[in-house]
């Protein structure tokens, strides 16, 4: 195998490995956010206090009222469907676990990919190695 394959080869193994970690961290990180709202409905849940601060977003908050615990859940299409804490809590739980499939996934390809990597250097060495003898 020639050095110039052998650099492209790895320089797009690199790529790969790279995109695949980016992946990855998107993963992790919404994982991460289903689990923080998780913990706060159930915090709504067992809470008995009527007044609560709401998240408007960026850190920015407005004092509310609690009137019922039914929520307004996104189902797709910005078509919205009442649900209780419980049922959305079941919700979120099954998209934590698509999310664990998808890392359980990444991880996989990224060590396939390392494998790539080191199966291409050990036959890159194999070669310098064999290239060397008949030298000498």
């Amino acid at each position: 195998m020639a050095r110039e394959e052998i650099i492209l080869r790895l320089g797009m193994i690199e790529q790969e490995m790279n995109k695949l970690q980016e992946h990855l961290q998107l993963i992790e990180q919404n994982i991460l956010e289903l689990q923080n709202l998780q913990m706060s409905l159930q915090e709504l849940k067992d809470s008995k206090e009527k007044q609560m601060l709401a998240n408007l977003g960026k850190n920015i908050f407005i004092e509310t009222e609690v009137q019922n615990k039914n929520l307004f859940v996104d189902v797709g299409n910005k078509t919205f469907v009442k649900k209780n804490i419980p049922e959305t809590i079941k919700i979120i739980e099954e998209q934590i676990s698509k999310l664990m499939q998808a890392k359980n996934h990444v991880l996989g390809k990224m060590q396939e990919t390392q494998q790539q990597a080191q199966s291409i250097i050990a036959e890159a060495e194999k070669s310098e190695s064999e290239k060397t003898k008949k030298e000498d």
